[in-house]
């Protein structure tokens, strides 16, 4: 989210950050002129509401590079060294145009031109200070800004949790597929009953972990993938050699934490819109790696070209992970959905995180 720069962001913060520059302003007047006998009034009058009218208009747009230029996405050096740069460029400008205006005013003094040229050094270190003073304060609003952020997107997160307690099991194990299931089940029975039971234990097997991954909200990448294969195994045996599966895990990723049940919706939509969709067999493919500091996981299948466009209410499951992924992780996660040359793939990066047991 790109915060509003909060000095323009409404008319009382612009009145009061109008307030406290003509207050220094008034200040560094009264104390310039009885500090300085030879000093004419006007002079220290001009002099200060000049340097300070344009260091109080430099510092407004100061928001955008403190904004960009955080240490979220840039090592200590880099941002030191950006502020140090940022912050002698700024305050030569500032003295060069200050001082290019008052000496136009007090052209024909000569008091008062020893007394700006004698006066940048304690300029450069004024305006050193309100650099400094300004960047404190965006960053601490922007953190303020965070913390409310990350307040509401739990609560909405929390609200999320809430109201799908009792939705869970019914948007993450589809009725199709129980229905199916047990219709395979009972036709089994007949001519295959050693079939038909090991069909209905991974059933149970398959209920049992989505009952329980109704309870927490993050499993490890291995317990997750167990899963999958019984949901696998169980269409499996209802498409035969129509579904071919294949993995590709590190052993670094099997530890790592995700959030329960997330990648079940996308092995439901490889199924659903490859394997139902196709006469031909199609290939459902799991790859996981650690890349940095993030866990990237890819689901691919092969789907019918000419079905895509009549698929209804594909996307729906992509969006609610998109949105969880989101909430949860804010933009340090992200999904990329690619459909090209017959493979539909979704890659998700999320922080790696080794779970806690």
């Amino acid at each position: 989210m790109l915060y509003e720069n909060p000095i323009l962001g409404n008319y009382k913060s612009r009145m009061i950050y109008a307030g406290v520059w003509l207050t220094v302003a008034v200040v560094q007047t009264t104390t310039v002129f009885f500090s300085t006998a030879d000093l004419y009034f006007g002079y220290a009058l001009a002099d200060s509401f000049i340097f300070n009218f344009i260091l109080a208009c430099v510092i407004i747009p100061l928001w955008y590079p403190v904004r960009f230029n955080t240490l979220e996405n840039k090592t200590k050096r880099v941002f030191l060294t950006a502020h140090f740069l940022l912050a002698c460029a700024i305050i030569a400008l500032w003295l060069f145009v200050g001082y290019l205006l008052c000496y136009l005013i007090g052209a024909g003094d000569d008091s008062y031109l020893q007394f700006l040229k004698i006066s940048l050094r304690w300029k450069a270190l004024e305006g050193l200070l309100f650099y400094i003073i300004g960047v404190l304060l965006y960053y601490l609003f922007i953190h303020i800004e965070q913390l409310n952020e990350k307040a509401s997107n739990e609560i909405r997160l929390n609200k999320l949790v809430r109201d799908g307690e009792l939705n869970l099991l019914k948007s993450q194990i589809n009725p199709h597929f129980l229905f199916n299931s047990m219709n395979s089940v009972n036709s089994l029975i007949l001519h295959d009953p050693e079939q038909a039971q090991k069909m209905l234990i991974a059933m149970a097997d398959y209920l049992r972990y989505a009952v329980v991954a109704s309870n927490r909200a993050f499993s490890s990448l291995s317990e997750e993938m167990e899963n999958i294969e019984r949901y696998l195994s169980i269409e499996k045996m209802r498409f035969s050699d129509k579904l071919v599966y294949q993995n590709d895990i590190e052993p670094t990723c099997l530890c790592a934490e995700l959030p329960a049940m997330l990648l079940q919706p996308l092995f439901e939509n490889a199924i659903k819109h490859g394997v139902y969709e196709s006469l031909e067999s199609i290939s459902v493919l799991a790859k996981t790696t650690k890349e940095g500091q993030h866990l990237k996981i890819e689901i691919s299948n092969g789907f019918d070209d000419d079905g895509l466009s009549q698929r209804k209410g594909a996307g729906t499951g992509l969006r609610n992970i998109g949105e969880r992924l989101r909430l949860i992780y804010g933009t340090s996660a992200t999904m990329l959905v690619k459909a090209e040359q017959g493979t539909f793939t979704v890659t998700l990066k999320i922080p790696y995180i080794i779970i806690e047991k």
